[in-house]
């Protein structure tokens, strides 16, 4: 391999440093790109990266020298040699203490942003053994085999005999790494600090093995382990501890965040119990909410139209058709939001009062009450009539498929897309279901679409109306946590 990628007059551009170069960028704008997606603070990823290179390039540099001890007493002029040897264990060791010290530094949650930063580690380490590659280090140990490499002019392998092509398996791992860390990021993640840990695990179960592979002598021993493998031990059980613990601590506090009844004209089919969060999590997530939310500000323009106006748009544009008023799902609908908007709007209509809020420590006894007289006060804001509570309201159905809908009778069959409009309080809400696959990412454009032209105001832009909220939710297509 050729380390020489391009020499010009006396500047000469080694492919080891363009690699290790192109592995830093790449992993700032990633977390760069992912902060903006999950709401962390964008702009401390510089500072971040930054404290995390020089932390890790001087742990890289310091475990080296302790691995190649002897021959430093032997050599003093070796510590001098700053851009030749670096350990990947101390870089790492060295880039976790540099997020730690960053994020006690400026009030940051250690745990979010080494969840952000390891997937960006991981891609970057997948350049840098191709890096490793080009220059002919942490080469493998010789074989017969038909995947061996063969080096002609390096400086660190042996030239002119086949190797074990341990930089090239190396950099497979590190990307497959990073793509397992990203899935699990945004789909399995259950506690902050999870992603953390499940970097270590797979970073030093594959470096154990791929340890076996290696034929550079200068790593160092520790009895019958080379010093990686000896470390990777450690940072295996360590990464074990750090993925499982957290992850459960994580499930209990998703499970005691906040009251939620989800309900029906029958009563409520489900109720989320929780106590008070008053952890640095929940601090944090509070933070990250209202990040985006600002963001959302900036990018949302203010183009409000009225509830009349939406009718007629729904109408012409999309061809939406009213329900009768005493059409059975347009009167069970109705109900649904009146005592929602009676729990929410007009508490004085009840005489069952609101319960006093209680924690997470609270016994099983104390949580079972709290849901009793939640289940009552919803019992009684579900009988308030439209004469106590009198609503504006209408409800308009969209067929996304009409014009290929085979049996016009067969309404139950049908995706469909009903929009709730409720004057008195100016509510705007939809409900859908879908018959077919694909057709869910359909009626998401037209709901999109709807809530766009419904707008918002500078005001609710200012205050954060649930006008505001709504419209962020549904371009967000995620909920708000």
């Amino acid at each position: 391999m050729h380390n020489e990628i391009l020499t010009i007059g006396p500047v000469t551009i080694y492919g080891y440093g363009l690699m290790i170069a192109i592995g830093i960028f790449s992993a700032y704008f990633l977390a760069e790109y992912r902060a903006r997606r999950i709401g962390l603070d964008e702009e401390a990823v510089f500072g971040l990266t930054c404290w995390a290179v020089a932390a890790g390039l001087a742990g890289g540099k310091i475990l080296y020298y302790m691995t190649t001890f002897r021959e430093i007493l032997a050599d003093p002029s070796l510590l001098l040699e700053i851009a030749d040897g670096f350990v990947i264990y101390g870089a790492l060791i060295g880039g976790v203490a540099g997020v730690v010290l960053y994020c006690r530094r400026k009030g940051l949650n250690c745990l979010s942003y080494f969840d952000l930063a390891v997937p960006s580690v991981a891609l970057a380490q997948g350049f840098g053994r191709i890096g490793c590659l080009l220059a002919g280090c942490c080469y493998g140990r010789e074989t017969d085999s038909p995947i061996g490499i063969v080096f002609h002019a390096s400086e660190y392998a042996p030239n002119g005999v086949a190797l074990i092509p341990t930089q090239i398996i190396s950099s497979i791992l590190d990307f497959a790494h990073f793509a397992v860390l990203i899935v699990f990021a945004r789909k399995y993640k259950k506690g902050e600090g999870q992603v953390a840990g499940l970097f270590f695990v797979l970073y030093s179960a594959g470096r154990f093995f791929l340890e076996f592979l290696r034929g550079d002598a200068e790593r160092g021993n520790i009895g019958v382990l080379s010093t990686s493998q000896f470390i990777a031990v450690f940072m295996f059980l360590f990464g074990c501890i750090l993925f499982f613990y957290l992850g459960k601590r994580g499930q209990s506090v998703k499970g005691a965040c906040a009251v939620s009844i989800i309900g029906g004209s029958s009563g409520p089919t489900s109720i989320f119990l929780a106590g008070k969060d008053t952890s640095a999590e929940g601090e944090e997530k509070r933070r990250r909410r209202e990040k985006r939310l600002e963001q959302w500000k900036e990018k949302i323009p203010a183009e409000p139209h009225t509830l009349e106006e939406v009718e007629r748009y729904l109408t012409e544009k999309w061809q939406a058709e009213r329900l009768a008023g005493e059409d059975r799902e347009v009167v069970r609908m109705e109900q649904a939001l009146r005592t929602t908007l009676v729990l929410t709007h007009r508490p004085e209509l009840l005489s069952e009062p609101e319960p006093e809020p209680i924690d997470q420590k609270a016994s099983k006894k104390e949580q079972i009450a709290f849901v009793e007289q939640l289940q009552k006060r919803f019992d009684e804001a579900e009988k308030i009539s439209s004469e106590e509570f009198p609503m504006d309201f209408s409800v308009y159905r969209i067929y996304p498929e009409r014009e290929e809908r085979r049996d016009p009778e067969d309404e139950a069959a049908c995706s469909r897309l009903d929009i709730q409009i409720e004057k008195n309080w100016q509510v705007l809400q939809t409900s859908f279901q879908h018959s077919e696959e694909g057709e869910e990412e359909k009626i998401k454009e037209i709901v999109k679409d709807i809530y766009r032209y419904y707008g918002v105001t500078e005001e609710d832009k200012e205050k954060g109306t649930e006008r505001f909220l709504m419209l962020v939710h549904v371009l967000e297509e995620q909920p708000d946590e």
